[in-house]
């Protein structure tokens, strides 16, 4: 046991090294559809053990030739959801905390249609075998629903969200680097499934999908306390004692142990409101007590190195033609649906 912990600190320095040489090939020779292979995906995951903030010195120090795209002061202004004056205050909102919640809400009937979109298109039940369906709201059978990202972009408000060029411009200027949309997510979670509580990340965690990513949540329902509001551990983003920052699930005993509980911030709110949330900080969604909770996030990375890529179809709407033409770099993955047959 005291040889493993002389031991693995020497291999993450060895792994972060490998990570940097693999992700630069990656990115050099990057043709879509590519993604890491799973001994360069552990070796990335391991190398994030160092320190939160390990990811984000490998994207520096690997990518020569960027293949993402840094909006312009224009393009950000041109977005239905943040006022411009906000691009700078959530940076350092970022920064300091790991978290920033926007001012104004998006505006309620875009909230109804995304959320009844939410409600129509099919899910798929986690942990249960079975055909995908629309969530069965009134009677739901798992702890968490999640809706693939074909599906998730039926929605053109989902789409404008998406590809919002402000949030964009946050995540270049917090990461320091051009980025893409690399994901999105859609999810319902419920009361039911408690006991499936690392499966549906109901536990305190740190995200490595990506070496160096910026993710936004925006809630769909209202969130109160017994709905299952994301959780945060202010400045985690940027340290983490050593008891807590190997991969994996953490519960609240350890973080209490750690004397983090003071930082821990439940994050409740109405249908609408949106954030931005450093991930690599130690986050959670708490189990709903009552009712459910909708949420749909929106991640842009650095690169493509990591987790596989997936390349949505869906029927653009001219917004999202508009902004693929504009920002091709940002929304790469989209050409898919964008490009005309």
């Amino acid at each position: 046991m005291a040889e493993n912990r002389l031991v693995e600190p020497v291999l993450r320095r060895i792994r972060f090294k490998r990570t940097i040489d693999a992700m630069r090939r990656f990115d050099e020779s990057y043709v879509p559809g590519a993604s890491a292979g799973g001994q360069e995906f552990f070796d990335m995951r391991s190398a994030m053990d160092i320190r939160p903030t390990a990811g984000r010195d490998i994207s520096t120090k690997a990518l020569r030739a960027p293949r993402g795209g840094v909006p312009t002061d224009e393009q950000a202004l041109s977005s239905n959801f943040v006022d411009f004056d906000e691009v700078a205050a959530c940076v350092s909102g970022l920064q300091a905390d790991g978290v920033y919640v926007f001012k104004k809400p998006i505006p309620s009937e875009m909230v109804a249609r995304m959320r009844e979109s939410a409600l129509t298109v099919p899910s798929s039940a986690r942990g249960l075998e079975s055909p995908a369906q629309p969530y069965p709201r009134e009677n739901p059978l798992v702890g968490r629903y999640d809706i693939d990202e074909n599906s998730t972009m039926a929605s053109a408000d989902m789409q404008d969200y998406c590809s919002d060029p402000a949030l964009a411009l946050i995540a270049a200027r917090y990461l320091g680097q051009p980025v893409i949309m690399d994901q999105t997510a859609l999810w319902w979670t419920t009361t039911k499934g408690e006991e499936d509580a690392s499966m549906n990340a109901w536990l305190f965690h740190q995200d490595r999908d990506r070496v160096s990513f910026l993710k936004f949540f925006c809630y769909l329902t209202d969130v109160g306390p017994d709905n299952g509001p994301h959780t945060v551990v202010r400045g985690t983003h940027k340290r983490v004692p050593k008891s807590l920052a190997t991969d994996g699930r953490k519960t609240d005993e350890l973080v209490r142990e750690a004397g983090l509980w003071d930082r821990v911030i439940e994050l409740t709110a109405p249908a609408g409101t949106f954030m931005a949330v450093d991930t690599l900080g130690l986050h959670k969604g708490q189990p709903p007590i009552s009712g459910d909770r909708c949420v749909l996030q929106v991640e842009f990375a650095t690169s493509l190195f990591g987790a596989p890529v997936d390349y949505p179809t869906f029927t653009p709407s001219d917004l999202s033609v508009e902004r693929s033409r504009s920002m091709p770099k940002i929304l790469q993955r989209w050409y898919r649906s964008v490009t005309p047959a």
